[in-house]
């Protein structure tokens, strides 16, 4: 079934919105951890290459975590690495702002808008998988041309079903502490 027109033009506005700060936010995070890593004693390549590993590892471990959720796997050593490497991130994009609260809201905020916009996409597309998909339903079944025996075996329920306190205690001469009657 096709969504409306609009619903695909509000989508389409969004995805090009989300990807805006992506870029914006990937770009000033990535410069803020090369700059901080060449004043810290990481000259030249090494400076990039920190700022790669230490960008592209919150993507990926943001990746695995979507992966495990829908696996069903655990995924605490990722999460801790993620919750790491933002750290990291975000503190290198604070160190160099001005010592304030609004220098350093003003400095993290890139980073800040884009978990924010990953965690809407993210949860958006999480419950949209989880949503189940509506399913045909069973053609009738053909009429017998003989009688079939049916089967009157009773089922057993694994339903729960509650049961009352004084069972499994003792109210009475006939109940003993297990709650079986003598």
């Amino acid at each position: 079934m096709n969504a409306p027109v609009w619903q695909r033009f509000e989508g389409a506005v969004q995805v090009l919105i989300l990807l805006t700060i992506g870029a914006v936010a990937a770009a000033a995070s990535f410069t803020h951890v090369h700059d901080v890593a060449a004043a810290h004693g990481q000259p030249g390549w090494l400076a990039w290459a920190d700022a790669i590993v230490l960008e592209l590892m919150s993507i990926a471990t943001g990746l695995e975590i979507r992966r495990r959720a829908r696996a069903g796997r655990p995924a605490g050593f990722v999460l801790a690495v993620l919750v790491a490497s933002v750290t990291l991130s975000l503190a290198a994009q604070v160190v160099g702002a001005e010592r304030s609260v609004i220098g350093w809201l003003a400095a993290a905020l890139p980073a800040l808008a884009f978990l924010a916009c990953v965690k809407i996409v993210l949860g958006r597309t999480i419950a949209a998988a989880a949503k189940p998909t509506p399913t045909e339903p069973d053609p009738p079944a053909a009429e017998p041309d003989e009688p079939v025996a049916a089967d009157i075996t009773p089922a057993r329920s694994t339903e729960l079903v509650p049961v009352p306190v004084h069972t499994f205690t003792r109210t009475g001469p006939d109940r003993a502490h297990s709650g079986v009657p003598r």
